[in-house]
């Protein structure tokens, strides 16, 4: 059985899931970042380790724009995808 990864990055971490059982492609589920998520828009990726690549550019982005982000929705037109800001775990 093929489960997802996670793994610990910067103040947070990175969930990327296969996209079924035994699939060689993987998606991003979420970016956490200080008890938020950040879901990007769904894209599949050629391995886990292309997956989490990208899910960690996109960790550095929402740490640097973290400001322009509010909850819903956010087109980040430099990554190419958008982003749906989670509320706060209590």
């Amino acid at each position: 059985m093929n489960i997802g990864i996670i793994q610990p990055y910067g103040n947070g971490f990175l969930d990327v899931v296969p996209d079924g059982e035994g699939s060689d492609y993987w998606q991003i589920a979420a970016i956490h970042i200080n008890g938020q998520a950040y879901c990007p828009t769904p894209r599949l990726y050629r391995s886990e380790k292309v997956a989490l690549t990208k899910a960690a550019q996109i960790y550095d982005w929402i740490v640097d724009h973290e400001h322009q982000i509010s909850n819903g929705a956010y087109n980040c037109s430099e990554l190419k995808l958008i982003l749906w800001q989670q509320p706060k775990v209590s």
